[in-house]
């Protein structure tokens, strides 16, 4: 793993690779390789040091990349970022579209036949409209992630923004120096959907259909066009369901996407928002939420108002926002309270015990619970 540095630690050098939308993460990576060597690195005895072409020297009649790709050649690990852009068309890398390309299967390729450098792959969530109907370049990019997913070569993981990103490369880093990496050929984690929610999209998907068919008889022609859109909203829904359980999670992703768009359907905006958050994509699943809220009304008191600030809370909580998880588990309370919904309020008695629990409340956590 790397050579030795003056003061006896090992180096360990980290090439990053990543289009031009990634500026942000860029710097994000190297803030966080410096804080790595001020810590971690001390007691594990490492030294990082963060590679990419802003460390490359212009050299006078050789091939830019070339000299990049020196430093590919020396890593110890290789990190590639990815977002909506494919990369800088590269006409001297045939046979790849890009430079980002040309330096992730250079990396590849010497992993393959040495076992270095590490290879670590990281994409920044896209939104679902985008992934519903992306353009070139990020039609580029989703098809490399079904590559990564169907080939189980390499490690790849998903980021919301730099401080997830920066995240990320903690932790993979530490991993690698300390021998706890997963291997990248492991059965992929099934995201496993509330299998009574599943079977209500096909039966409401069975609804819009004869709905459909009746406008049709009866010459309703809106009617007719509204239930056939809402048809086919619950059958992509139904088939992003059926390859999440069964691993297929790209393929899930892109149906998801065109599922959502423009639906009114709680149902299939509430399976889209189990999908994102169980894949760590938080932001698409508080998306899917806020438009639940926009149809079942953000004042109303209704039990469809109530799940839906529920479900916020739950978002929130991941994120350790505890205090705005706890203010929706409240107004999913008060709800559920008028309402008269006992399953629903003890629903947010638990969540709010385990807000308090976190926090060290214990006797508030306990007050909670018992009711």
């Amino acid at each position: 793993m790397g050579g030795m540095a003056g003061n006896g630690k090992r180096f360990v050098k980290v090439f990053i690779a990543s289009p031009g939308d990634l500026a942000v993460e860029r710097r994000a990576f190297r803030d966080q390789i410096e804080l790595l060597n001020l810590g971690f690195g001390d007691g594990a005895g490492v030294e990082f040091e963060a590679l990419g072409w802003e460390d490359t020297l212009a050299v006078t009649g050789r091939r830019a990349q070339a000299a990049i790709n020196a430093d590919i050649d020396a890593c110890d690990v290789f990190v590639l970022a990815l977002h909506r852009r494919w990369g800088q068309e590269a006409p001297d890398a045939k046979p790849y579209s890009s430079y980002t390309e040309e330096e992730f299967h250079r990396a590849l390729a010497r992993w393959e036949k040495t076992g270095k450098p590490e290879v670590f792959v990281f994409f920044k969530n896209v939104d679902a409209a985008s992934v519903a109907d992306p353009g070139e370049q990020l039609q580029k990019v989703l098809k490399f992630r079904k590559q990564l997913q169907d080939t189980r070569k390499v490690l790849y993981r998903f980021f919301e923004d730099e401080k997830g990103f920066a995240g990320e490369v903690d932790k993979h880093l530490r991993a690698y120096v300390m021998g706890e990496l997963p291997k990248a050929d492991a059965a992929r984690e099934i995201v496993v959907l509330p299998v009574e929610y599943v079977r209500e999209v096909e039966k409401e998907r069975e609804k819009a259909k004869r709905a459909a068919e009746e406008a049709e008889r009866a010459n309703k022609t809106a009617e007719a066009a509204a239930a056939r859109a809402e048809e086919l909203a619950l059958a992509l829904a139904g088939g992003a369901a059926k390859a999440a359980l069964e691993g297929r999670v790209e393929e899930a992703k892109e149906e998801f996407a065109k599922a959502v768009g423009g639906t009114a359907s709680l149902r299939v905006l509430y399976l889209a928002y189990e999908f994102y958050r169980r894949t760590g994509d938080l932001g698409q699943a508080e998306g899917m939420i806020e438009r639940w809220l926009a149809i079942s009304g953000a004042e109303k008191e209704s039990g469809e108002t109530a799940a839906a600030y529920g479900n916020l809370g739950v978002i929130y909580k991941t994120r350790g926002e505890l205090e705005k998880a706890e203010e929706m588990y409240r107004k999913a309370l008060a709800i559920n309270e008028k309402l008269g919904r006992l399953e629903g309020m003890a629903k947010q008695y638990g969540n709010l015990g385990v807000i308090y629990q976190t926090r060290g409340e214990l006797e508030k956590a306990e007050e909670v619970l018992r009711k």
